[in-house]
């Protein structure tokens, strides 16, 4: 075994080696944003938000979600039976403002809480969720298919080492996301994007190793074309000195099945029981690391932690404003 160990971390240090000219810039690209921050948001305060992501090299937003399939509810006039709806048109508000600014927007679907329960132990519940995403998937189609700015995916459901621990979980789990994928990929072609993470507090419930196999296992001739793998720096499941090997081992199930790692990279800190900005400092170390394994950065989020529009964030924006000019 730790042969075996050995010679996957001398392929990943050969690969990481060969790609070092090709990196890209250690900057951000794509933010995250929730509903429940963007719900009441009119077009002038889109064209605000967007704008100030524009002015620091980001390119997309990505709605985390766009429906509550628990409750009920969506952010957008739904026509599925039994929900309510947001008054005001969140998708087709920033929509129309990213067309405006020539900026892309990545639509993520419904998602039910019951998930950090359920995970991929009933294969019922994973159907139930597949189809009435399916619904939301062809109803985003029908009402903002031409919209130019929608140019991508997001399925918000999160994976982890404990999400599809047995073969037969990690089979209901690769069904789930086929179903969902195969309806996304029935009209114009637009790229999907899922974002897993590994909790190292776990590790002995589920190890680097196996982890690797897991993705592989789940995410196999799904459709999916981009893990952006959550570095869980902020959420204090991982350490800086723990990404390197969380990124490599990650890297060799991307490899493996021909799909694009990007990291999601957490712009927050906790401090008791808190949300707060993580400092810059912070930030650029796991850019750093990062660096070394992916093709691209997303947030999470610069909308919600370093936020120019909102007054008590204003510096946090401007570190990172500053680093952006420096790393570019």
């Amino acid at each position: 075994m730790k042969k075996h160990i050995a010679t996957v971390e001398s392929n990943i240090k050969t690969n990481i080696e060969a790609r070092t000219e090709a990196q890209v810039k250690p900057v951000f690209s794509s933010s995250f944003i929730q509903y429940w921050l963007a719900q009441s948001f009119d077009y002038n305060r889109w064209v605000s938000e967007l704008t100030m992501l524009k002015n620091i090299g980001i390119n997309e937003i990505i709605l985390q979600s766009i429906a509550d399939t628990r409750i009920k509810y969506a952010v957008y006039p739904t026509n599925i039976l039994g929900y309510t709806c947001n008054n005001i048109d969140m998708v087709e508000t920033v929509l129309s403002a990213a067309d405006f600014l020539g900026m892309k927007v990545r639509i993520g679907l419904g998602f039910n809480s019951n998930w950090w329960v359920m995970n991929a132990f009933s294969k019922c519940w994973l159907n139930l969720q597949a189809s009435i995403n399916k619904t939301i998937v062809h109803e985003v189609l029908d009402m903002y298919g031409t919209h130019k700015s929608f140019q991508g995916w997001y399925i918000p459901y999160e994976i982890n080492q404990l999400t599809a621990i047995t073969k037969t979980q990690q089979s209901y789990l690769n069904s789930f996301l086929k179903q969902i994928t195969s309806e996304m990929k029935s009209n114009i072609t637009r790229d999907i994007m899922i974002a897993p993470f590994y909790n190292r507090k776990f590790s002995l419930l589920g190890s680097i190793s196996t982890w690797s196999k897991m993705l592989e296992n789940t995410l196999n001739e799904t459709g999916i074309d981009i893990v952006a793998l959550q570095d869980s720096i902020g959420a204090k499941f991982n350490t800086i000195n723990q990404l390197d090997s969380l990124y490599s081992y990650t890297k060799k199930a991307t490899d493996t099945l021909g799909i694009k790692l990007y990291a999601t990279t957490e712009t927050f800190a906790i401090k008791s029981s808190e949300f707060i900005s993580a400092r810059q400092e912070s930030i650029s170390k796991q850019l750093s690391v990062e660096n070394k394994y992916v093709e691209g950065f997303v947030a999470f989020s610069i909308n919600h932690y370093q936020n120019k529009n909102v007054l008590s964030q204003e510096n946090n924006y401007k570190d990172y404003h500053d680093y952006y000019l420096v790393n570019k």
